[in-house]
This record gives C-alpha cells, sequence and structure tokens, in this order.
C-alpha cells in the first residue's frame, strides 16, 4: 500500500470535480438539473468539500488494497484502469443511473454524474495502481 498513491488518488477525485463541474463545462447543466443556483453554490457549508475528500481518500484506499499484484512489466496504470473501470461500469453506473430515475432527474444531470464517477474512477485506479510496487509472487 502507498499512502502517496491514496493521497494523490483522492486529489486526482477533487480536481477533476472542480474540472468537471465548472460551470464553463458541465457545472452550469448540472445545477439547472440539480435545482441550484451559483448563489447557491457560493453559500455552500464548506463541510460539503471536507466530506468529499474523505469519500475520495476512501475510494483511493479501496482501490490500494488491490494493486501491486500484477506481473512486473505490465503496465500498472492500464491494469489499474480495468480494474477501476469494470466495477464504475457494472455497479457504480447502474445506482447511480437507478437513483436518479427514482429522483426525477433529467437524462442529461443523471449522465454528467455518472459519467464523471466511471471516469474518476478509472482514472485514480490507473494511478494508484502506477504508483503502487508491484508484490512479487
Amino acid at each position: 500500500m502507498s499512502y502517496v498513491a491514496i493521497l494523490l488518488g483522492a486529489f486526482l477525485i477533487m480536481a477533476l470535480g472542480f474540472v468537471w463541474y465548472h460551470p464553463k463545462v458541465f457545472g452550469q447543466s448540472w445545477m439547472k438539473g440539480a435545482g441550484l443556483t451559483e448563489a447557491d453554490m457560493k453559500d455552500a457549508n464548506p463541510i460539503v468539500m471536507v466530506g468529499a475528500f474523505l469519500m475520495a481518500l476512501v475510494i483511493a484506499y479501496a482501490t490500494s488494497r488491490y494493486a501491486g499484484h500484477t506481473e512486473p512489466g505490465m503496465s500498472q496504470f492500464v491494469h489499474g484502469m480495468f480494474h477501476g473501470f469494470m466495477p464504475a461500469i457494472m455497479y457504480v453506473a447502474p445506482v447511480l443511473v437507478s437513483k436518479g430515475l427514482f429522483e426525477n432527474k433529467s437524462l442529461g444531470w443523471i449522465l454528467t454524474g455518472t459519467a464523471y464517477w466511471v471516469i474518476a474512477i478509472t482514472l485514480v485506479s490507473g494511478v494508484v495502481y502506477a504508483l503502487t510496487p508491484v508484490t512479487p509472487k
């Protein structure tokens, strides 16, 4: 387990979120779908970001528990991305889509959030795997 990889993974999740949900990227449409305004976002409780970072740490930590098991010479980044993509697309995406449908959210809002998490988990898994030393068999 690499604590540097875990911290970097958590920061990567947050950084991707700052870009993804920026008003000039998907932020405007996301806020509209969530029924929020820019004023609401400016008045948001800072504890939300602390909680989000803690959850990002949990994701990176969980990923690190499986990293470092491939053969030397194999691309750890690609291997990690695969190990992140599969649960993201098979578990996370269906849960988020189902949740959004039950909450009567727009398809755009659902897809924005779902795509973010699939990409974030895939990338973080690649980074965490790449930075975790391979344990010999």
